[in-house]
C-alpha cells in the first residue's frame, strides 16, 4: 500500500491553533482579582461583628429599661438579673430612687435573690452593684459584720456604688476611724451626693480629734469646697465652726474665696448674727483695703466692692445706672455716681450694714450733680431689721459745684445690734419715680458725735434717779 504524502499548506491549516472568544486577562488584572474573596469574608466577619454588638447593646439597654425582655432574650443576662433584684430590695427606682422603702423580702424569698445576684455575679465578677446587693441582704438578714465587709467591696470596686459609699462611711465615723470617713465622704462629695456627706463632714469638723483632718481635706482645694460652705451652715451646732475652718485655709494656696466669705456671711446674717460676720469680714480683708475700714468702709468710693454687706452693694435696677467713677471735677480719686432716667425707674439703692455701739453719730459727705422730678434721692440710716433712725434732706435740683451735707442720729440702747446706711429715691407713688439726671456723692464718713455725748452724760449727772425710800441699792451675785 502506498505511503500517503501530506501537502505541507495543507497541514498548517491542520494544527492552526483555534481563535479565542474571550479575552485574555492580564497578569495585573489577575492580582487585582485576588483580594477580592478577602475582603468579602472580613465583610461577612464585620458584619457579624456588627450584629453581635447590636445585640449586646440592645441587651444592655434592656437590661436597664425592660429586665424582664433582657430575661427573655438571655435567661442568665447578669445586668438584667441585678436590675430586678435591686428593685425589689430597694423599691421601683432602685438603689437611686430617693423615696424608696419597700417592705422587707421573707427569708426565702431573701435566699432566692441571694443565689440570682450571685449568679450574676459569677457571669459579671466586677459588678459593684452585685457587692451592694449582696450586703444589702446581709445587712436586711442582720449580719453586719458580712454586710459591711460585702459594702466595703462594692465600694473598693466604684466609689459611685453611692448606697455602699454612704454605708462605710458611718461605719467608719461610728468606729471612729476618722480618715476612712472623711476619705468617703470627699467621694460622695465629688460624685455629686453632698447632701449624704455634707452632715458628717460637719460633726467632724465639730470633733476636736477629728476637725484637722477636715482641715487637710479642704486645703487640698477640692471641686466641691464652695458648694460645701454653702450648705454648711445648715448642719453645724456651732456658728463658729465655719470660721475655724476658713481661718486655717488664710495662710494655705487656696484661701477662702469671696463667694465662700461671702455665703458664710449670708448665713450668719439669715440668723442675726451681725456681730461675728462683721468679725469674720475683717479677719478676710486684705491688708490694702483695711486703711479705708472705718466706721463707714470706704466712704470714698476708691475700693472694688466685693459683694460683702459690710462693702457698698447697688443690686440692679431699671433705667439707672450706679458706678464708681473718676471725679468729674477732674480732682483725684473717685465718686459715687448715680444716673437716672430718664423716665421711670426703679432705684433698689446703695447701701452698705455697719455696727455702730449705741450712741450719738454724725454722717457727713459731699454731693454734686442735676436731677429733675418731683423727689430726689436720700440717705438714711436705720437699724438693720427695725426702724430708720434719721434721713438726709431730699437731694433735687442743680448742684453744680460740690456741696456739703451732714445729718445727726442715735443708735439706741437695744434692739439694734446693726445699722444699714442705704441711699434711696424718696418716691412715695408711681409718679414720683419719673426722674431724670444724674448726682455723685464723695467723702462719706460717720463719726461719734462727741458732743452730744458729753452733754447726754452731764444730763444723766445732774438728774440722779430716784429710789424708793429704804431700799438699798443691791449687788449682783
Amino acid at each position: 500500500m502506498g505511503r500517503r504524502i501530506s501537502h505541507p499548506a495543507r497541514m498548517q491549516e491542520t494544527f492552526a491553533m483555534p481563535k479565542l472568544t474571550t479575552p485574555v486577562v492580564s497578569d495585573h488584572e489577575v492580582k487585582a482579582r485576588l483580594p477580592a474573596a478577602p475582603l468579602v469574608f472580613f465583610g461577612l466577619l464585620g458584619l457579624a461583628l456588627c450584629g453581635l454588638i447590636g445585640s449586646h447593646s440592645l441587651l444592655s439597654f434592656l437590661s436597664t429599661a425592660a429586665p424582664e425582655t433582657a430575661l427573655y432574650l438571655r435567661a442568665d443576662e447578669p445586668l438584667a438579673l441585678l436590675a430586678l433584684a435591686d428593685r425589689e430590695i430597694n423599691g421601683q427606682g432602685g438603689s437611686e430612687a430617693e423615696t424608696s422603702n419597700p417592705p422587707a423580702p421573707s427569708p426565702e424569698r431573701l435566699r432566692l435573690l441571694r443565689g440570682q445576684v450571685e449568679t450574676a455575679l459569677l457571669l459579671y465578677p466586677l459588678s459593684s452593684q452585685a457587692y451592694r446587693l449582696l450586703g444589702q441582704i446581709a445587712q436586711i438578714e442582720g449580719s453586719a459584720a458580712k454586710a459591711e465587709k460585702l459594702m466595703r467591696e462594692a465600694a473598693r470596686h466604684s466609689l459611685y456604688e453611692i448606697p455602699a459609699v454612704q454605708y462605710m462611711m458611718w461605719k467608719s465615723l461610728d468606729s471612729q476611724n476618722y480618715p476612712a470617713a472623711i476619705f468617703y465622704a470627699d467621694a460622695l462629695l465629688r460624685s455629686g451626693n453632698g447632701e449624704y456627706a455634707a452632715p458628717v463632714l460637719a460633726r467632724l469638723a465639730e470633733d476636736p480629734s477629728a476637725t484637722q483632718e477636715v482641715k487637710k481635706l479642704l486645703s487640698t482645694n477640692p471641686s466641691w469646697r464652695p458648694g460645701f460652705f454653702n450648705i454648711l451652715g445648715s448642719y453645724v451646732t456651732d456658728a463658729r465652726t465655719p470660721l475655724s475652718l476658713m481661718l486655717s485655709l488664710r495662710d494655705t494656696r487656696a484661701p477662702p474665696t469671696e463667694a465662700e466669705l461671702s455665703a458664710y456671711e449670708a448665713f450668719l446674717f439669715g440668723h442675726k448674727l451681725y456681730q461675728l460676720a462683721y468679725y469674720v469680714w475683717l479677719q478676710f480683708l486684705p491688708p490694702e483695703k483695711l486703711e479705708f475700714a472705718g466706721l463707714l468702709f470706704d466712704g470714698d468710693f476708691e475700693v472694688k466692692p466685693s459683694g460683702s454687706p459690710f462693702d457698698w452693694r447697688a443690686p440692679a435696677g431699671t433705667n439707672v445706672i450706679v458706678d464708681l467713677a473718676p471725679r468729674p471735677d477732674g480732682a483725684a480719686g473717685h465718686a459715687l455716681l448715680v444716673e437716672l432716667g430718664p423716665g421711670r425707674v426703679e432705684f433698689p439703692g446703695v447701701s452698705q450694714a455697719v455696727i455702730l455701739t449705741p450712741g450719738a453719730y454724725s454722717l457727713k459727705g459731699s454731693v454734686l450733680g442735676e436731677l429733675s422730678g418731683r423727689r430726689g434721692v436720700q440717705w438714711g440710716i436705720s437699724c438693720l431689721d427695725g426702724p430708720m433712725l434719721a434721713q438726709s434732706p431730699l437731694m433735687l435740683g442743680s448742684l453744680p459745684d460740690w456741696r456739703e451735707f451732714e445729718f445727726t442720729f442715735a443708735v439706741p440702747e437695744t434692739g439694734c445690734p446693726a445699722q444699714s446706711l442705704q441711699l434711696k429715691l424718696a418716691a412715695r407713688s408711681p409718679s414720683e419715680q419719673l426722674i431724670s439726671g444724674e448726682i455723685w456723692f464723695d467723702a462719706l464718713s460717720i463719726t461719734r458725735d462727741e458732743r452730744r455725748i458729753r452733754d447726754k452724760a452731764q444730763n444723766e449727772q445732774t438728774s440722779p434717779a430716784l429710789r424708793p425710800g429704804g431700799v438699798r441699792p443691791s449687788l449682783g451675785r
